[in-house]
């Protein structure tokens, strides 16, 4: 009895690590075909971005360029000490521990709907066996960067919403989502509390919660903490961009710059990251909007927004992709 126990606990073992290999076959194929595809789009687009690269490259912008290399492990440090900040709360995690999971989050998010595929590459990508009450760590830490993106925004609608040519009734529907979307974020901090005291009768709700439950237990400095650095983290993107586009010598201010770039992320978060654009598709649709109203020339306003994902995303993604494979199959509990 006692070997048919073992040879059952062995054959269930080796079926999840095929299975386990499967996931990591089908995650890295999905991941390299988003990146194919998204390279192919840009094929089919404007003709002349090789041409504006190649002056570029030609161009006196060696030290603009390499700023925006030095920013990119920045950027995703900056993400990686604010998920570790929140995921501690629930299982011992260091830097580099956060700073793997944020990568492999990174690679898996272009391959699974919404922010699921983030989720499941930070949490999976931890030590503990307790990891999965890191999952309500892993929603705080996006929610937290998704309320930055909004409040930015928010001022981006602001500051030049009037140039934007939209009427007055869309333009008063966009503000009355982003209060909303404010007010649900305010009242869920308000009321975060109250989930350490809810005590669910259903089974299901109760295994729910214990996922979750870590949310109640962050302090209002742990929120605080996490808040800039992801704040910090979304200035450097921001940075990121104007370098970008600076490139160029736009005919406008900063300010407006800043505006601008800070509306292109604030559409990159209200619509999910899984569409038919695709996510670069996203960005590259709603700077042309919004940089028609100033008739820049739309080969340079797409040339500058390839070129901040090539070097903020597409590295980092193929860092993650290294680290898909390097992990090592543990049972999850």
């Amino acid at each position: 009895m006692v070997q048919d126990s073992q040879l059952k606990a062995s054959n269930e073992k080796t079926a999840w690590r095929k299975l386990f290999w499967a996931a990591k076959i089908i995650v890295t194929l999905l991941i390299l075909s988003y990146i194919y595809k998204t390279f192919q789009n840009e094929q089919k687009g404007i003709g002349d971005i090789g041409s504006v690269y190649n002056e570029i490259l030609h161009g006196n912008h060696f030290t603009t360029l390499l700023i925006m290399l030095v920013l990119v492990p920045v950027n995703w440090a900056l993400e990686s000490f604010k998920w570790q900040r929140l995921a501690r709360k629930a299982v011992s995690v260091t830097f580099w521990e956060a700073f793997r999971g944020t990568l492999t989050g990174l690679a898996i998010g272009v391959a699974a709907p919404a922010q699921l595929g983030d989720t499941i590459g930070r949490v999976a990508a931890l030590k503990s066996d307790d990891r999965l009450k890191a999952i309500g760590a892993a929603i705080v830490s996006n929610g937290i960067q998704f309320y930055v993106s909004l409040i930015f925004g928010g001022w981006g609608l602001a500051w030049v919403g009037d140039k934007l040519g939209l009427d007055s009734a869309g333009k008063n529907g966009l503000y009355v989502l982003l209060f909303l979307l404010m007010l649900i974020g305010f009242l869920v901090v308000a009321y975060r509390k109250r989930l350490n005291n809810w005590e669910p009768q259903k089974i299901y709700l109760k295994k729910a919660l214990s996922y979750f439950r870590i949310i109640g237990s962050y302090t209002g400095t742990d929120l605080l903490v996490a808040t800039t650095f992801g704040t910090l983290r979304y200035l450097v993107f921001l940075t990121q961009f104007l370098l970008a586009l600076s490139l160029f010598s736009f005919a406008m201010s900063l300010m407006d710059l800043a505006a601008c770039v800070a509306l292109i992320f604030l559409a990159k978060t209200l619509i999910p990251a899984i569409n038919v654009l695709g996510d670069l598709g996203l960005r590259e649709f709603t700077a042309l909007f919004v940089f028609k109203q100033y008739n820049l020339p739309a080969e340079q306003v797409i040339a500058a927004t390839f070129l901040v994902w090539i070097i903020n995303v597409l590295g980092p993604i193929l860092i993650g992709i290294f680290l898909i494979w390097k992990y090592k199959w543990k049972s999850l509990k």
